[in-house]
């Protein structure tokens, strides 16, 4: 598959502007990151902003070069725009999706929803190309197998996450859905040029 990747432009805003969060006070960022709130129309943007935040550097710098990785390949295939756009659908039903099937879920912070969609997204890309799809199959069945442990209770954080915040599965199982969605239009649509 030859690739001319992009910057991708609409992912570096996402973090810088999660990097710049973590320099927000505690007060601040208590408002900003994801609650239940929402589902009772309080708090609204919640629902966009508790994606871009984190618990800790280290949290952050995980989620966001994985998320980058991702989206060099799926921004290259579908253009800033569409990225953008992608940017500002996602979050809210990624965070609805988390707080339905999580009733238990009282806080969230984290890009890796939005990295997990992309890898997904990414797949679909990568898919057009025979060669590597062996490949992007073993990283589903991967992702599965965290998916099933973290789901069990087995402790699979690879993210650097503080002692007691628990990994919210359910997030990454909404991400890979609406990634599968993107990755299978993807997939199917016709290689060609885009421009921003």
């Amino acid at each position: 598959m030859n690739v001319n990747l992009r910057w991708p432009l609409a992912s570096i805003a996402i973090a810088v502007m999660s990097l710049a969060a973590i320099a927000l006070p505690s007060a601040w960022a208590a408002q900003l990151e994801l609650t239940r709130a929402p589902l009772d129309g309080a708090a609204v943007w919640q629902l966009w902003s508790g994606h871009l935040l984190h618990f800790g550097l280290a949290h952050a710098l995980t989620d966001l070069l994985t998320m980058l990785i991702a989206a060099s390949v799926v921004e290259t295939a579908l253009g800033t725009r569409r990225a953008v756009l992608l940017y500002c659908v996602s979050p809210p039903v990624l965070s609805l999706l988390t707080l339905l099937t999580a009733p238990q879920l009282a806080t969230y912070r984290g890009a890796s929803a939005l990295a997990v969609m992309m890898g997904f997204a990414a797949g679909g890309v990568l898919w057009r190309d025979t060669g590597l799809r062996i490949p992007v199959a073993l990283i589903v069945m991967m992702f599965l197998i965290k998916l099933t442990c973290d789901a069990g209770g087995t402790a699979t954080d690879l993210s650097g996450l503080p002692a007691g915040i628990e990994v919210a599965w359910q997030a990454h199982a909404a991400g890979a859905l609406i990634g599968s969605c993107v990755g299978l239009g993807l997939a199917r649509a016709k290689p060609s040029h885009v421009t921003a």
